[in-house]
């Protein structure tokens, strides 16, 4: 009898030793804050109809994001899935799991249907030259301004478009309204704008210079423009217009503007649910318009890393489809983050009427966008040239070198890329 009772309790030992290692712990890193929130809240959810599947996720600060992901992909020391912002993602492709085989197994449709499901400048981002799909959509974003409603209400300055005016500010317009903002409520600087290549290349953009042609050539030292108005950019640091901080240390621009420092936040839709808890008068606005009126396109894909292990990339690419699809558990991360939606005609349940303002914003600066600025920003080149294009220009911004020096710097690290990379690509 005590042998049974033996061989029975080390069957249940057996079985439950078992249980526990049929379980798969996948690995994210992701960007932490807002992003992490929306993750957790999916996960919460997808737990429940995966109860196999435990997460752990680690947050990277944007500002080591591509030093850490370079870094593990060196050593090997990778998680399962990763969150990349737009411009990193070229970069990447090459080591992430193909999500085809994938898609009509956990999906019930075909590849071409999801891709056609997307809004185009999103669809061309997350297949490589072969064709294979290596990412899905996190979320959509569109750089715009943010306005403290109540510093411009003071300043009897009119904002558009929610703000009595319809079209949007000339550059010249625009540098004039910050310092009269500024003025009228005793700031210390008018605008906060956190230190990123893409913040840089929207604002040339606008004022009519390239960093990048759309045939990947390098136009800072060939632009005659160019000069003029990256100092005039600098210049804005040197009027207090700008917080030389935010460039020079990486502070959180959200720190000056939620702390009344600043009337003007030039970010994007992504800065949705950090404002609204800061539970302030902040509204929406067109970025303004010089020889273009344009913005650039972002957010995040999700993609699946080789990892060589094969239950575990199923698990992976299973959940990645599963939160970067509508209706599914997409619309609980948007929800949680107050973020847009990457497909066409996919309503979200918003709880927050300042979500139509920002889609109603963000939508038209869509729409006037030109194909050059997606061509240009979904290159490897410029994916890989954004780090040295942030340190060049705040080591001017910090008085440590002059504008040559930088422009000659950035395009050593061109030609080196080009190099590496066998051709402008």
């Amino acid at each position: 009898m005590k042998y049974f009772k033996w061989i029975s309790l080390f069957l249940i030992a057996a079985l439950a030793v078992s249980a526990v290692a049929a379980k798969i712990k996948l690995v994210v890193w992701c960007g932490g804050g807002t992003e992490r929130e929306g993750l957790e809240a999916a996960i919460v959810e997808y737990k429940k109809q995966n109860p196999d599947v435990e997460f752990e996720l680690v947050d990277v600060p944007y500002a080591q994001y591509e030093q850490k992901v370079r870094l593990g992909i060196m050593s090997g020391d990778l998680p399962d899935l990763v969150t990349i912002t737009y411009p990193y993602a070229p970069g990447y492709m090459q080591y992430m799991i193909d999500l085809r085989p994938y898609i009509q197994k956990h999906l019930g449709i075909t590849p071409d249907q999801y891709l056609k499901a997307m809004y185009d400048v999103t669809a061309v981002r997350i297949v490589d030259t072969k064709g294979e799909i290596r990412y899905v959509p996190l979320h959509f974003t569109m750089q715009c301004l943010w306005v403290n409603a109540d510093y411009f209400k003071k300043a009897k300055i009119p904002f558009p478009p929610f703000g009595g005016r319809s079209e949007p500010w000339t550059w010249e317009e625009f540098v004039d309204v910050l310092k009269k903002v500024k003025e009228a409520n005793n700031l210390p600087y008018a605008m906060s704008m956190q230190r990123t290549a893409e913040r840089l290349f929207c604002y040339l953009g606008i004022r009519g210079v390239k960093i990048l042609d759309e045939n990947l050539e390098f136009m800072l030292d060939k632009d005659p423009r160019a000069k003029q108005v990256l100092e005039e950019f600098i210049s804005l640091f040197k009027e207090n217009l700008m917080v030389p901080a935010e460039w020079i240390a990486a502070q959180d621009p959200n720190m000056a503007f939620t702390g009344g420092l600043t009337a003007v936040l030039w970010a994007g839709s992504w800065s949705t649910l950090d404002l609204l808890k800061a539970e302030k008068n902040f509204v929406p606005a067109y970025l303004p318009k010089d020889a273009e009126w344009l913005s650039c396109e972002g957010g995040r894909f999700f993609g699946a890393f080789k990892t060589g292990k094969q239950d575990r990339e199923e698990a992976a690419a299973k959940f990645a489809l599963w939160i970067g699809w509508k209706g599914l558990g997409y619309d609980i991360y948007l929800k949680k983050t107050y973020h847009m939606s990457a497909y066409k005609e996919h309503e979200v349940d918003y709880d927050k009427e300042v979500m139509k303002q920002v889609q109603a914003v963000c939508g038209r600066l869509a729409e006037v966008t030109p194909n050059w600025v997606v061509t240009v920003r979904n290159s490897t080149v410029y994916s890989r040239l954004q780090t040295p294009i942030v340190s060049q220009m705040s080591a001017v911004i910090a008085g440590q070198m002059n504008l040559d020096e930088a422009i000659k710097n950035i395009r050593k690290e061109y030609e080196k890329l080009v190099a590496e990379l066998g051709g402008k690509k």
